[in-house]
């Protein structure tokens, strides 16, 4: 039951209230990004679902570089998450 509240309380910036997003460079100072898979690669599935790309982009990566150089990045992997059954 915590990690489905976890869940469902953690997509506030997918419904984008108070349009948030998209992230103006302009307006930031600071952007915190959280979660061990923000420096994950994370490319597709197995079998017919498998990627063989070009080039990729973590999502950690994406941001740093879309934001610039005038805005603070802070990265942290944050809490480990357990289910335990």
């Amino acid at each position: 039951m915590l990690m489905r509240k976890l869940a469902a309380e953690s997509i506030v910036l997918l419904k984008n209230e108070g349009d948030i997003l998209p992230l103006r460079p302009s307006e930031l100072k600071k952007v915190a990004i959280l979660g061990g898979n923000a420096k994950a690669i994370v490319l597709g599935g197995g079998g017919s679902a498998s990627l063989k790309p070009s080039y990729f982009v973590s999502p950690y990566d994406g941001i740093v570089n879309a934001l610039g150089k005038d805005v603070e990045i802070l990265y942290t992997e944050g809490a480990r998450s357990m289910f335990i059954s």
